[in-house]
């Protein structure tokens, strides 16, 4: 296969207070005539599409929410499987120390999916994300208040 059936993945920048919490959203964009397993998979043997982003310092990371699958049935198949297709959100929970230092960081990890096209499943595969994190004291200590994105 020449292009990967995930075309996009997009973490927009999130600004995190020391010792708060916010939510970051990872969008991701399926090409058009493929789906990806959903999260949890339909069957044992299919791989779900699994974000892994890793906590950096003071600021960890939450267990990703991902969104409801959408039934799919394969031609020939006997049931259903849960997949996303299109353009579709991860809510990711962040949260700071209240000791944090001030400043920007990056977190890094993997968006791991099997994609499947009207014929076929193909093997898993695996994208880079990366998740752009800006630190501010807490409120009330400089008058910043955090966003929220």
């Amino acid at each position: 296969m020449a292009s990967p059936p995930i075309v996009a993945v997009t973490a927009q920048p999130v600004t995190l207070a020391a010792g708060g919490a916010t939510q970051a959203r990872i969008t991701l964009v399926v090409a058009d005539g493929y789906h990806v397993q959903a999260n949890p998979a339909s069957g044992e043997f299919l791989v779900p599409l699994q974000l892994a982003l890793r906590g950096r310092g003071s600021v960890r990371v939450g267990k990703p929410a991902y969104p409801r699958g959408r039934p799919y049935r394969l031609p020939g198949a006997d049931e259903d499987w849960m997949t996303y297709g299109g353009t579709l959100e991860i809510a990711v929970p962040l949260e700071a120390q209240e000791s944090a230092p001030e400043g920007e960081l990056a977190l890094r990890g993997t968006l791991r999916y099997q994609a499947c096209d009207d014929g076929s499943c193909f093997f898993p595969a695996s994208v880079p994300v990366t998740l752009p994190v800006r630190v501010v004291p807490l409120k009330g200590s400089e008058g910043l208040a955090p966003e929220r994105v």
